[in-house]
């Protein structure tokens, strides 16, 4: 059940006259509850008894273990997320390049090569139960006793499949409030959908066969139509992923919730540590919070500690989108641009060096020459793949201007910047509901026409694989 989907439009539709038609927060509880348990089983029957059972496993612990002995507590969901996450994520990958290893070595031993059956949202679900142990750890918040709270932290379907990721000292106190129904969240609730929608529908899903094309065959084609499939996927993730990101907002915001922010204009960064404050948010604030500072950080350690600590958060970040080296090399190029941006501000240079990498336009093109760089590891299914759109592109040959995109592609790169615009005024700038009633009907309608414009049913969004 997709998010641009009839089912979930009426999904969400009955769920919210539901919630809303009592003022008993018990029952909306278990209204919200139901609806997730329901939007789950439309992805995976069997598997929505594995996330209850782990939520319960978590519940468990927490309640009944850390009382006790908060540190074996802790060892234990994270043991128990992290294990679970790892079977069914990464097991399969790790024995083919065992197998691979030995038949290397000589040793003649078959591997299985069986796809790797994989819960949907696991990795996202997986690092918000995480986070809560160590909040609870860290004494940032007490347990909570009532396990169905807990599993509308884990459930709750506007967030379950993509994020945001949340924190439970966060959202569970909004869990336990009654919500008080107003025209000013119905308008940024259903602009914000609406916005995400447009994002989605209208530029993402557009773009992409476009994107797919190059991919599927880089050979094929070009050194320009490789480096303008490698921009179209850059606009495609993020249209996709803000589009995803503001329509869960906005689904959760007509409940009465708020949801992290997720994105702040991060193509205008000037730098790849701002780029990083900016793209997927609550995944860098995450690596951060439990994995960057309790690794160490930045703080009392040499500059060869500090790296290190850099490249290990951003190596697990490109794994945790997927088990795949070039998933890893993308996570790798992010932690080199990290550290060479430190150590760029460490090392004395002549102040005109320094002037001219200083310069706004000329620091914003070599973050972004670094951002789309990496959208080709990102992107391409094999390494090999990845390397031969690379080589086209730095192959300055004959035919290399000639292109095979129409008009279509580029009016799409157009109608992101206006959208771009747009959308980024009136979702991190000023709220929508502080515009007259005139001007939120024109954004309204600007946003619908745009969706329906390149609407495909059925497009899924790409973070729904990780």
């Amino acid at each position: 059940m997709l998010f641009n989907s009839e089912g979930y439009g009426i999904l969400l539709a009955l769920t919210l006259l539901a919630y809303w038609s009592t003022k008993s927060v018990p029952l909306r509880q278990l209204i919200v509850f139901i609806a997730s348990v329901v939007f789950y089983i439309q992805w995976s029957f069997l598997f929505v008894f594995l996330l209850l059972g782990l939520i319960i496993l978590n519940w468990v612990i927490t309640v009944g273990v850390y009382p006790r002995n908060s540190r074996l507590g802790l060892w234990l969901v994270v043991l128990a997320n992290l294990g679970i996450l790892f079977s069914f994520k990464y097991l399969s990958f790790f024995v083919d390049n065992v197998v691979d290893g030995l038949q290397l070595v000589g040793i003649a031993v078959e591997s299985p090569r069986t796809p790797a059956l994989l819960p949907l949202g696991i990795s996202f679900y997986v690092f918000e139960l995480i986070s809560y142990a160590v909040d609870l750890y860290n004494k940032k918040m007490v347990a909570e006793r009532n396990p169905l709270k807990l599993s509308i932290f884990v459930l709750f379907f506007p967030h379950l499949i993509a994020g945001p990721i949340c924190r439970a000292n966060q959202f569970m106190p909004q869990i336990g409030t009654l919500q008080k129904l107003s025209s000013d969240l119905i308008v940024t609730g259903a602009y914000l959908f609406v916005t995400g929608f447009a994002l989605k529908c209208g530029i993402a899903d557009g773009i992409a066969p476009y994107v797919n094309t190059t991919f599927a065959n880089p050979g094929n084609y070009g050194g320009l139509d490789n480096l303008l499939a490698v921009v179209g996927f850059g606009v495609q993730i993020f249209c996709d992923f803000w589009g995803y990101s503001l329509m869960a907002l906005g689904a959760a915001k007509l409940f009465g919730y708020d949801l992290p922010s997720n994105f702040n204009s991060p193509y205008t960064a000037r730098s790849i540590q701002q780029f990083w404050r900016r793209w997927h948010i609550t995944l860098s604030n995450w690596l951060r919070d439990y994995l960057y500072i309790p690794l160490g950080g930045s703080r009392d350690l040499s500059n060869f500690k500090i790296t290190r600590n850099l490249m290990i958060t951003m190596l697990l970040g490109g794994l945790w989108h997927g088990a795949s080296y070039n998933f890893v090399i993308w996570g790798g190029i992010h932690g080199l641009a990290l550290s060479v941006n430190r150590y760029y501000h460490l090392v004395r240079l002549p102040s005109g060096v320094k002037a001219v990498f200083s310069w706004g336009p000329m620091s914003w093109i070599l973050t972004m020459a670094v951002v789309f760089f990496s959208w080709i590891f990102f992107r391409a299914p094999t390494l090999s793949e990845a390397l031969m759109v690379v080589s086209n592109i730095f192959s300055f040959g004959a035919g290399y201007m000639q292109t095979r995109l129409d008009g279509v592609f580029f009016e799409l790169l157009g109608m992101f910047v206006i959208l771009y615009f747009i959308a980024n005024k009136t979702t991190n700038g000023q709220p929508i509901t502080h515009y007259s009633i005139r001007n939120q009907l024109l954004v309204f309608s600007t946003m619908f026409v745009f969706s329906l414009i390149y609407y495909v049913d059925g497009a899924q969004f790409i973070y729904f694989q990780f």
